[in-house]
Protein backbone atom coordinates (compact mmCIF):
# COMPACT_ATOMS: atom_id res chain seq x y z
CA UNK A 1 0.00 0.00 0.00
CA UNK A 2 1.10 3.55 -0.64
CA UNK A 3 2.66 5.44 2.23
CA UNK A 4 0.10 8.24 2.29
CA UNK A 5 -2.69 5.69 2.64
CA UNK A 6 -1.01 4.27 5.77
CA UNK A 7 -0.84 7.82 7.21
CA UNK A 8 -4.56 8.40 6.61
CA UNK A 9 -5.42 5.02 8.17
CA UNK A 10 -3.44 5.88 11.31
CA UNK A 11 -5.14 9.29 11.66
CA UNK A 12 -8.61 7.94 10.93
CA UNK A 13 -8.95 6.83 14.53
CA UNK A 14 -8.34 10.47 15.60
CA UNK A 15 -10.99 11.71 13.12
CA UNK A 16 -13.40 9.01 14.32
CA UNK A 17 -12.93 10.15 17.93
CA UNK A 18 -14.01 13.76 17.08
CA UNK A 19 -16.34 13.60 14.03
CA UNK A 20 -18.18 16.88 14.76
CA UNK A 21 -14.97 18.90 15.03
CA UNK A 22 -13.69 17.33 11.80
CA UNK A 23 -16.96 18.07 9.97
CA UNK A 24 -16.92 21.70 11.15
CA UNK A 25 -13.26 22.11 10.10
CA UNK A 26 -14.01 20.53 6.71
CA UNK A 27 -17.02 22.82 6.17
CA UNK A 28 -14.91 25.89 7.04
CA UNK A 29 -12.14 24.89 4.61
CA UNK A 30 -14.63 24.17 1.81
CA UNK A 31 -16.44 27.46 2.50
CA UNK A 32 -13.15 29.43 2.42
CA UNK A 33 -12.15 27.88 -0.92
CA UNK A 34 -15.58 28.54 -2.45
CA UNK A 35 -15.66 32.09 -1.03
CA UNK A 36 -12.22 32.83 -2.53
CA UNK A 37 -13.29 31.56 -5.99
CA UNK A 38 -16.57 33.49 -5.80
CA UNK A 39 -14.81 36.78 -4.89
CA UNK A 40 -12.38 36.36 -7.79
CA UNK A 41 -15.26 35.72 -10.16
CA UNK A 42 -17.15 38.78 -8.89
CA UNK A 43 -14.11 41.04 -9.18
CA UNK A 44 -13.56 39.98 -12.80
CA UNK A 45 -17.27 40.62 -13.49
CA UNK A 46 -16.97 44.09 -11.91
CA UNK A 47 -14.02 44.91 -14.17
CA UNK A 48 -15.96 43.68 -17.20
CA UNK A 49 -18.99 45.79 -16.21
CA UNK A 50 -16.79 48.91 -15.88
CA UNK A 51 -15.29 48.34 -19.33
CA UNK A 52 -18.72 47.87 -20.90
CA UNK A 53 -20.12 50.95 -19.15
CA UNK A 54 -17.19 52.98 -20.45
CA UNK A 55 -17.80 51.73 -24.01
CA UNK A 56 -21.51 52.50 -23.68
CA UNK A 57 -20.73 56.04 -22.53
CA UNK A 58 -18.40 56.48 -25.52
CA UNK A 59 -21.13 55.30 -27.92
CA UNK A 60 -23.64 57.67 -26.32
CA UNK A 61 -21.23 60.57 -26.76
CA UNK A 62 -20.67 59.70 -30.40
CA UNK A 63 -24.37 59.15 -31.11
CA UNK A 64 -25.39 62.24 -29.11
CA UNK A 65 -27.81 60.21 -27.01
CA UNK A 66 -29.59 58.58 -29.95
CA UNK A 67 -30.77 55.01 -29.65
CA UNK A 68 -29.31 52.47 -32.08
CA UNK A 69 -32.53 52.61 -34.11
CA UNK A 70 -32.40 56.42 -34.27
CA UNK A 71 -28.71 56.33 -35.23
CA UNK A 72 -29.40 53.80 -38.01
CA UNK A 73 -32.25 56.00 -39.30
CA UNK A 74 -30.01 59.10 -39.27
CA UNK A 75 -27.24 57.22 -41.12
CA UNK A 76 -29.74 56.08 -43.74
CA UNK A 77 -30.95 59.66 -44.20
CA UNK A 78 -27.40 60.97 -44.56
CA UNK A 79 -26.55 58.28 -47.10
CA UNK A 80 -29.61 59.29 -49.11
CA UNK A 81 -28.61 62.95 -49.01
CA UNK A 82 -25.08 62.07 -50.08
CA UNK A 83 -26.34 60.02 -53.03
CA UNK A 84 -28.65 62.89 -54.03
CA UNK A 85 -25.73 65.32 -53.98
CA UNK A 86 -23.46 62.98 -55.93
CA UNK A 87 -26.11 62.25 -58.53
CA UNK A 88 -27.12 65.88 -59.00
CA UNK A 89 -26.15 67.09 -62.47
CA UNK A 90 -24.11 70.26 -62.51
CA UNK A 91 -24.92 73.19 -64.75
CA UNK A 92 -22.56 73.62 -67.66
CA UNK A 93 -21.53 77.24 -66.98
CA UNK A 94 -21.52 77.22 -63.20
CA UNK A 95 -18.78 77.47 -60.59
CA UNK A 96 -19.06 75.36 -57.42
CA UNK A 97 -17.18 75.72 -54.17
CA UNK A 98 -17.46 73.27 -51.26
CA UNK A 99 -20.31 71.56 -53.13
CA UNK A 100 -22.36 74.77 -53.42
CA UNK A 101 -23.20 76.74 -56.52
CA UNK A 102 -21.55 80.16 -56.15
CA UNK A 103 -21.28 81.70 -59.64
CA UNK A 104 -22.34 81.62 -63.29
CA UNK A 105 -19.80 82.31 -66.01
CA UNK A 106 -19.86 83.66 -69.57
CA UNK A 107 -17.02 83.50 -72.07
CA UNK A 108 -14.86 80.61 -70.97
CA UNK A 109 -11.29 80.31 -72.28
CA UNK A 110 -9.51 77.14 -71.25
CA UNK A 111 -5.77 76.94 -71.99
CA UNK A 112 -4.60 73.39 -71.08
CA UNK A 113 -0.91 73.89 -72.06
CA UNK A 114 -0.65 76.80 -69.59
CA UNK A 115 -2.98 75.19 -67.02
CA UNK A 116 -5.16 78.29 -66.98
CA UNK A 117 -8.81 79.23 -67.33
CA UNK A 118 -10.18 82.74 -67.86
CA UNK A 119 -13.85 83.68 -67.49
CA UNK A 120 -14.84 86.87 -69.33
CA UNK A 121 -17.62 87.50 -66.81
CA UNK A 122 -18.29 85.68 -63.58
CA UNK A 123 -21.51 86.62 -61.76
CA UNK A 124 -21.14 85.62 -58.10
CA UNK A 125 -24.38 84.64 -56.38
CA UNK A 126 -22.79 83.33 -53.18
CA UNK A 127 -19.51 83.87 -51.38
CA UNK A 128 -16.27 83.23 -53.27
CA UNK A 129 -13.47 82.20 -50.91
CA UNK A 130 -10.43 83.06 -53.00
CA UNK A 131 -8.15 80.83 -50.89
CA UNK A 132 -10.27 77.70 -51.52
CA UNK A 133 -10.38 75.74 -54.77
CA UNK A 134 -13.46 75.93 -56.98
CA UNK A 135 -14.88 73.44 -59.47
CA UNK A 136 -15.90 74.09 -63.05
CA UNK A 137 -17.14 71.18 -65.16
CA UNK A 138 -14.58 68.44 -64.42
CA UNK A 139 -11.78 70.85 -63.40
CA UNK A 140 -10.52 71.94 -59.99
CA UNK A 141 -9.32 75.53 -60.13
CA UNK A 142 -7.37 77.94 -57.92
CA UNK A 143 -8.11 81.69 -58.05
CA UNK A 144 -5.26 83.74 -59.55
CA UNK A 145 -6.66 87.20 -60.14
CA UNK A 146 -9.15 89.51 -61.89
CA UNK A 147 -9.19 92.62 -64.02
CA UNK A 148 -12.15 94.29 -62.31
CA UNK A 149 -15.59 93.84 -60.79
CA UNK A 150 -18.95 95.58 -60.43
CA UNK A 151 -21.57 95.34 -57.70
CA UNK A 152 -25.32 95.10 -58.44
CA UNK A 153 -28.41 93.96 -56.52
CA UNK A 154 -28.11 90.54 -58.09
CA UNK A 155 -24.54 90.15 -56.83
CA UNK A 156 -21.02 90.90 -57.85
CA UNK A 157 -19.69 90.45 -61.39
CA UNK A 158 -15.98 89.81 -61.89
CA UNK A 159 -14.40 90.69 -65.22
CA UNK A 160 -11.66 88.46 -66.64
CA UNK A 161 -11.45 86.15 -63.65
CA UNK A 162 -8.24 84.14 -63.93
CA UNK A 163 -7.77 80.67 -62.48
CA UNK A 164 -5.09 78.02 -62.66
CA UNK A 165 -5.99 74.36 -63.21
CA UNK A 166 -4.87 72.31 -60.19
CA UNK A 167 -6.54 69.01 -61.08
CA UNK A 168 -9.67 67.14 -62.10
CA UNK A 169 -12.76 66.43 -60.02
CA UNK A 170 -12.70 62.99 -58.48
CA UNK A 171 -16.34 62.37 -57.63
Amino acid sequence: MPEWFDGVAQEWSLIGAAPISFAIALIIVVWAILHWFHRRMLSSKDIRIEVLQSRLADYRNVLEGASPREAAYKITQLKGKLEAIKGMPRDENTIYQKGKRIAEVVGVRIDPPNNSVVFDRMRIAGHLDQATHVEFKNLVLAFVGLDGFSQTRQGRTIVNAQFSIVGNRSD
